[in-house]
C-alpha cells in the first residue's frame, strides 16, 4: 500500500495590510483568521499523513502474520505432530480473520476519515484563491493610490494633467471599492469556516475511534482465544481469572519460549 505524501500547502502567505484604506483593526482581524487557518491546514495535513502511516503499519503487521502463518503451515513438523498441526491451523484461522479485519479498517478509515479530511482540505484551495485575489487588489490599489498622491503633489495644473488625475482617481476608487468588498467578505466567511470545521470533522473523528475500537477489540479477542488456560471453558480475560493469574500464565509461556534451544540469548 502506497500513499502520496507530497501534498501542497495552499495557505503560505499572510494578508498584506492596506492602510489608510483599511484600518489597523480590520487588517489585524483578517490576519488572525488567516493564521488560524494556516494552522488548521497544517494540522489536517498531519492528521492525514499520520493516519495513512498508521494504516501502512497495521497492513505490514498483518503481512508479517500472514507470512509466519504460511511458514508454519509448510513446516514439516505440522504434518507430523498432531498437536502442533492443531495450533498452526488455529493460528492460520485467526490470521485469516485478522486480515479481513485489517482490510475493513483500511476501507472504513479511508471512507470515513481520510476522504472527509481531503474534502475539507480542498476548501483551502478556494480560500487561497480568494486571498490571492485580495492581494492583487491590494497591489492594484496601492499603485493607483501612490500615483494619485504623486500627481496631486505636482504643481502642473494643465488640462491634460487634471484629466489624467481624474482618471487615476476613478481607478483608485474602483480598486478601493473592490478591495473593501472582498476584505469584508473574507472577514465574514473565514471565521464562519473556522467555526464550522469542528462540526464537520467531529463525525469523522467519532467514526475513526469506533473503527479502531472494533479492530483492536476483535484482534485481541481472536489472539486471546489462542492462549492456553487451565479452565478451557473461559477466556483469559473472563471474570474467573484475575489479572495477576493471567500475567503469571503469560510469563510462564514466555519463559518456556526463552528456554528453547532455538532462541538466542543476547
Amino acid at each position: 500500500m502506497t500513499w502520496n505524501m507530497r501534498k501542497k500547502i495552499y495557505l503560505t502567505q499572510r494578508p498584506s495590510p492596506a492602510p489608510p484604506l483599511l484600518s489597523i483593526s480590520e487588517d489585524r482581524e483578517l490576519d488572525v483568521a488567516v493564521q488560524r487557518l494556516m494552522h488548521v491546514e497544517v494540522t489536517i495535513r498531519k492528521l492525514t499523513k499520520e493516519t495513512k502511516r498508521y494504516l501502512d503499519v497495521i497492513a505490514k503487521l498483518d503481512h508479517a502474520d500472514q507470512q509466519l502463518s504460511t511458514s508454519l503451515s509448510t513446516c514439516g513438523l505440522a504434518h507430523i505432530n498432531e498437536k502442533f498441526r492443531h495450533i498452526v491451523e488455529e493460528y492460520h484461522s485467526v490470521t485469516t480473520q485478522v486480515c479481513k479485519t485489517v482490510q475493513d479498517v483500511t476501507l472504513l478509515t479511508q471512507k470515513t476519515f481520510i476522504e472527509p479530511l481531503k474534502k475539507l482540505r480542498d476548501e483551502f484551495v478556494l480560500i487561497a484563491e480568494a486571498l490571492g485575489k485580495r492581494e492583487e487588489l491590494v497591489n492594484t490599489w496601492k499603485c493607483s493610490y501612490n500615483r494619485v498622491k504623486k500627481m496631486q503633489e505636482k504643481k502642473d495644473r494643465t488640462a491634460s494633467h487634471i484629466a489624467k488625475l481624474e482618471r487615476e482617481k476613478r481607478t483608485e476608487e474602483s480598486a478601493a471599492k473592490e478591495l473593501r468588498a472582498i476584505h469584508a467578505r473574507l472577514l465574514t466567511d473565514l471565521p464562519w469556516f473556522l467555526e464550522k470545521r469542528l462540526e464537520y470533522i467531529k463525525p469523522s473523528v467519532h467514526a475513526l475511534i469506533l473503527v479502531q475500537l472494533d479492530y483492536y477489540g476483535n484482534t485481541t479477542k481472536l489472539f486471546t482465544q489462542l492462549m492456553t488456560v487451565k479452565n478451557h471453558s473461559c477466556s483469559p480475560r473472563s471474570a474467573d481469572i484475575s489479572d495477576e493469574e493471567y500475567n503469571t500464565q503469560i510469563n510462564d509461556e514466555l519463559n518456556k519460549i526463552k528456554s528453547l534451544t532455538i532462541v538466542k540469548h543476547h
